[in-house]
């Protein structure tokens, strides 16, 4: 694996190891191509933000690494997409392993339509445990990763969909802490937030980045800067297939730009 050193969100520099990457990937949904040759190093334990204008593969590259894509009938991938240095999308791999090695958290709360102690406690009964005070264990654990154990530890037999919109979405990210994995992919996680709840989930992302590597979505520039390590502009060519534009640390993607069409989009000029 390859190490990178960039400076971090505050400030200083550190070395990171790649913990993701892709090389020369393109997606097609069937016959539309929605991402072309796209190679990008994701370091490990930082937050590295997606940023570019609608309908340019933001999303689509995101669910790249946790081969959600799949899920999509007519969907081919080619190049190589790599965790830990191990391509995932050999025929060898297991699929139900990556997901759980690679969490995410989408655009809106989805809390299952069950307690908040079942939520959290799902994603471990279905990797086999089963012992209550183990679960119980784990359920605590994970909500105050999320900072959500304050607000609930007299709630967990609620309903999760109780919970405020900001509550769910750390319920689901409490949720994905559950089983344990080493990236965590947010897309979009603020968007259907108000400005508090956001500043708890930016504020969350910059404390849980100590411990895991995450990949964030965003539309909000301000975001991107505030939280982000390192941030990927992405493009839409003439025939609307995604590229990536360039990449390099937050700080001096918003500050020195190596290329226009980054500084006309982060300048607010289109997109």
């Amino acid at each position: 694996m390859n190490a990178d050193v960039f400076p971090t969100n505050n400030g200083s520099s550190h070395l990171n190891e790649t913990k993701l990457r892709s090389q020369d990937v393109s997606l097609f949904y069937g016959k539309f191509q929605a991402l072309r040759s796209i190679s990008l190093d994701i370091p490990e334990r930082a937050v590295t933000a997606i940023i570019g204008p609608s309908g340019c593969g933001k999303s689509s590259y995101l669910r790249l690494f946790n081969r959600m894509n799949d899920l999509i009938p007519d969907t081919r991938t080619t190049g190589h997409v790599e965790l830990d240095g191990i391509d995932i999308y050999q025929r060898d791999v297991d699929v139900v392993d990556v997901r759980k090695r690679v969490g995410m958290v989408f655009q809106r709360p989805n809390p299952f339509p069950m307690s908040v102690f079942e939520n959290v406690a799902f994603g471990p009964r279905r990797h086999g445990i089963r012992n209550r005070e183990e679960l119980s264990d784990i359920v605590e654990r994970s909500l105050r990763q999320a900072a959500l154990w304050d607000e609930v530890k007299d709630k967990l037999a609620h309903p999760g969909l109780a919970l405020s919109g900001g509550q769910q979405q750390r319920l689901c990210i409490a949720r994905v802490l559950a089983v344990e994995p080493e990236v965590i992919l947010m897309d979009e996680p603020c968007s259907a937030l108000d400005p508090v709840a956001t500043l708890k989930i930016e504020d969350l992302m910059r404390t849980l980045c100590s411990e895991y590597t995450i990949i964030i979505v965003t539309h909000n520039m301000q975001q991107a800067a505030r939280v982000s390590d390192v941030t990927a502009f992405f493009m839409m060519e003439d025939d609307r297939a995604g590229v990536l534009v360039e990449a390099g640390p937050t700080s001096g993607l918003f500050t020195n730009p190596k290329q226009k069409t980054t500084e006309d989009y982060i300048t607010g000029r289109f997109g």
